[in-house]
């Protein structure tokens, strides 16, 4: 499991008398690294988790390791690799950004592209399809939970046409299937 920790940060304390130096070390809640970063190691450690995740601590006790890569920390158990570590952040944050694109598309009201590559049924066809049918399921009647349904499914070269869609009920139209009734 590789999670985000919201609560990690690099702290440092200030060592040295007459000649003063910093010490950074990783912080998360109660928890904190053995491990001290001089100033240079620690130049490196940003530069580096810039392209790439960084060990910043491993808690062998407790069977987690924390990364650092793009400025955030995250911890796993799972004791992946650091080609493994990047592959799942960089998944999170395109999901991510794909989600935040559709909520902008849907609330500003443009057109989403499919998932699934698709073309959406136009509204004129579902208005028709809606009046031919009635508001009611074809198969049982309901007036609850209506889809529309191919009765040939797109998969098998069904088209957006009124000839290929019904109004069936959520129950109806799981029940169907990819069948062609």
């Amino acid at each position: 499991m590789l999670k985000r920790d919201t609560n990690g940060v690099i702290k440092f304390r200030e060592v040295g008398f007459f000649k003063k130096r910093r010490l950074f070390c990783f912080h998360t809640g109660k928890f904190y690294s053995q491990r001290e970063y001089e100033e240079e190691e620690y130049d490196i450690l940003i530069m580096t988790q810039s392209y790439k995740p960084v060990v910043v601590m491993d808690e062998k006790s407790k069977n987690k390791r924390w990364w650092m890569f793009k400025n955030m920390f995250y911890w796993e158990n799972e004791g992946y690799t650091e080609s493994e570590v990047k592959a799942l952040i960089l998944d999170k944050l395109q999901q991510k950004k794909r989600k935040v694109e559709n909520a902008i598309a849907r609330t500003s009201n443009q057109k989403i592209k499919p998932k699934n590559g698709r073309k959406p049924i136009p509204d004129d066809v579902k208005i028709f399809v809606w009046q031919r049918d009635g508001g009611h399921c074809v198969k049982c009647g309901s007036q609850e939970k209506l889809e529309y349904d191919h009765i040939i499914p797109v998969a098998k070269g069904g088209s957006n046409t009124t000839r290929n869609i019904q109004l069936l009920c959520e129950k109806c139209n799981r029940s169907k299937g990819a069948n062609l009734y």
